[in-house]
């Protein structure tokens, strides 16, 4: 089964979604997190960070787990995905190639409306990781 690690950068009660590009065959046009598929040999961490460098231009300093989950497809189909949060990191995040249009920092409450996330199960993480960024209790 694959197995994918993604990365929600949060800063002052934000977290960072990208728009996949709409020539993506999976989720084409809908937010998600930037990250990608776990290659051999290496583990989510070392896949999550690759990805963030390769797609946005930003090397993690510190992230902690953040939870998983397994996707709703068909168990032909299926994939597992490991997100992280990242609160620390070098560079400035910036669109890289083309396998997203757009980045847009989001709140809670717009995370919570926004009906157009790839991941459905991602809703409630991300708000949640927005909040503890401000304090508000979740």
């Amino acid at each position: 089964m694959p197995e994918i690690a993604i990365g929600a950068l949060s800063q002052n009660g934000t977290v960072l979604l990208a728009r996949r590009s709409s020539r993506r065959k999976v989720h084409p046009d809908r937010w998600s997190l930037p990250g990608g598929h776990i290659e051999e040999g290496e583990d989510a961490e070392t896949a999550m960070c690759r990805e963030l460098m390769e797609e946005i231009g930003v090397m993690p300093q510190r992230w902690q787990f953040a939870g998983g989950f397994g996707s709703e497809d068909s168990p032909e189909t299926s994939v597992t995905f490991h997100v992280y949060h990242v609160d620390k990191w070098r560079g400035r995040p910036r669109l890289i190639g083309d396998e997203h249009t757009e980045l847009r920092w989001l709140t809670a409450a717009e995370i919570e409306k926004e009906a157009e996330l790839a991941l459905p199960q991602l809703t409630e993480m991300l708000a949640n990781l927005a909040m503890r960024e401000t304090g508000t209790p979740a």
